[in-house]
């Protein structure tokens, strides 16, 4: 498989992973710092389905639909630009449209949602806007414009003060490229060390959102397991980033242990399950789980 497809497949299923895992006030934080909305923390939320079947009866999925109250939002992750973008987005909103269709009378109103595209590594062509530009046979004519918001135009501290840490462990993308350009040995020793000195600071913003009362707990688990496994992907082209792995690893680990060791231990390896158990029902994925009591995934899977 090229690396490109790996990227995509790694980004997009880690998106698709937090945003099915944060709590409900963690999701409002951060469509309210996307989106400029100003809903109330305790507002209602509800992921909605992101499936629908187009004309050549492909299954086609967007990567976030969610209700915030009883407005409708649909967000897309990319990881890098995409000519055509600015026409899937434009599906998607219409195919949520067309399930919340509304008629009055003869008349059927098609209600677009609010929608953003969210890019990890944005060209420097890549638009603010991007636009569909709808022509009638009245000659009229109506812009379908969606916003693009770019993770590496903001800084780790403008992420946590705008609501959108749950972001926070994509913004180790700034620096996978850095290895593979630098063309001197003290270029590649610092680029080492920029790497390593982001990734911890990327941890402990994470761990610092208890403090805040942005993060619960499980919140916290949720974004440290996906910091982990990205920083693991983009460290490869790193001499060593084992020493920075451990430590998030460890962070992790203590974070699932305060979630899910409750009670006497019955033995190291029952313990182990046990603890799996709680975990899950906790609404951890089985991969962070995996990670928290260090059995294999597909080991454990077979044991539980």
């Amino acid at each position: 498989m090229a690396k490109s497809q790996d990227d995509k497949d790694i980004f997009d299923r880690s998106f698709k992973q937090i945003m099915g895992s944060i709590s409900s006030r963690a999701m409002v934080r951060f469509i309210n710092g996307l989106f400029d909305s100003n809903h109330p923390l305790d507002s209602e939320v509800k992921r909605l389905n992101t499936e629908y079947i187009d004309k050549a009866l492909k299954k086609r999925l967007c990567d976030e639909t969610v209700s915030v109250g009883r407005t409708i939002y649909v967000i897309e992750e990319q990881t890098t630009d995409d000519a055509n973008m600015a026409i899937r987005v434009f599906e998607y909103g219409y195919a949520q449209a067309l399930h919340d269709k509304e008629t009055q009378g003869r008349v059927i109103e098609l209600k677009f949602p609010r929608m953003i595209v969210l890019y990890l590594e944005a060209l420097a062509s890549t638009p603010d806007v991007l636009t569909v530009r709808l022509r009638f046979p009245d000659s009229s004519e109506h812009d379908f414009n969606v916003k693009t918001v770019k993770l590496l135009e903001y800084s780790v501290e403008e992420l946590l003060e705008r609501g959108m840490a749950v972001l926070l462990p994509f913004y180790i993308v700034r620096l996978r490229k850095a290895a593979r350009n630098a063309r001197t040995e003290e270029e590649r020793g610092k680029a080492e060390t920029d790497f390593k000195n982001l990734a911890l600071k990327l941890k402990e913003a994470i761990e610092g959102g208890t403090d805040e009362n942005i993060f619960s707990e499980e919140d916290i688990a949720t974004l440290l397991e996906r910091l982990f496994r990205l920083v693991k992907y983009v460290g490869e082209g790193y001499k060593s980033t084992t020493g920075v792995r451990k430590m998030i690893k460890k962070s992790l680990m203590g974070y699932g242990q305060v979630l899910v060791l409750k009670g006497e231990r019955k033995g190291i390896k029952e313990g182990k399950l046990e603890s799996a158990r709680n975990a899950l029902k906790k609404g951890l994925s089985i991969e962070q789980v995996a990670e928290i009591v260090d059995i294999p995934t597909d080991e454990l899977k077979k044991r539980l």
